[in-house]
């Protein structure tokens, strides 16, 4: 990329009203030129869409706050497709995935986009060499965690990434254009793993960087032991779904944009 690269980080928020005023700015304030953030909401019940519509029209964050309103919640996966996909109609040459709660830091972000002029995507990792998790976590959780990102996943698909559900990750225009987020069905936090499966078959490079992932301080989490068991099974259908993938099927086409 000759010219500064326009950064895009979109954020899928439902009931985010506590936090969205503390990542926005948190976000905007690094030293990074050409940063702008999209927040994809699901019609939040708590009013984060319009908070984000506020923050939108401030003088100091004007045209680099963009909200994009789905109707309902409709899931993790749809929301971040959606949402990809609109960065790149308005001209997103790098696309930052990461969380609305603060778990996911904005203090790595330098470091993401440093790494991303290397490779096609960068993961920020809570299990790479230097990665942890918050001290609050329990034994159980700890080891589900680990042993899902460590010895199971990767197991099943064959690939050597640390942390294949983690959702603190820059992706370069070209690779998402050519992952075709089409073929991506799951949902959920599921969508995480089916992204870098393809990614991979596909022949994109992928890399990670450590980070400490705190938990978040403010709003309730979305994830459960229900959730974290489908997940795991629906490895399986990802497998099965993907399998076949070749480097030559990358999409080539822009995506159309969607009303």
């Amino acid at each position: 990329m000759s010219q500064t690269p326009k950064v895009f980080v979109v954020l899928p928020t439902y009931n985010e009203s506590e936090n969205i005023g503390r990542i926005v700015p948190a976000l905007l304030d690094l030293a990074i030129s050409n940063l702008h953030v999209l927040v994809v909401d699901d019609n939040s019940p708590d009013g984060t869409g319009q908070f984000a519509e506020d923050l939108a029209v401030q003088s100091e964050y004007r045209g680099r706050v963009n909200v994009l309103h789905r109707p309902a919640k409709q899931g993790l996966g749809p929301a971040y497709i959606q949402g990809f996909k609109h960065a790149l109609a308005l001209g997103a040459d790098l696309v930052i995935q990461m969380d609305a709660d603060l778990s996911h830091q904005p203090k790595y972000i330098p470091q993401l986009l440093d790494r991303v002029q290397d490779c096609d995507i960068v993961i920020g990792s809570r299990y790479a060499p230097g990665g942890s998790v918050d001290d609050s976590w329990g034994p159980a959780r700890k080891l589900l965690s680990w042993w899902a990102n460590r010895v199971y996943t990767p197991t099943i698909l064959g690939i050597p990434i640390k942390d294949a559900t983690g959702g603190f990750r820059v992706y370069r225009r070209d690779c998402l254009i050519g992952i075709d987020l089409n073929r991506i069905k799951a949902n959920g936090y599921v969508f995480m793993v089916e992204l870098i499966y393809v990614a991979q078959r596909l022949g994109y490079k992928i890399s990670e960087i450590p980070i400490h992932f705190p938990d978040r301080q403010h709003g309730a989490s979305k994830m459960s032991t229900a959730v974290a068991a489908e997940a795991a099974l629906r490895v399986w259908q990802i497998l099965f779904r993907h399998r076949g993938l070749k480097r030559e099927e990358r999409r080539r086409a822009p995506y159309a944009v969607e009303s």
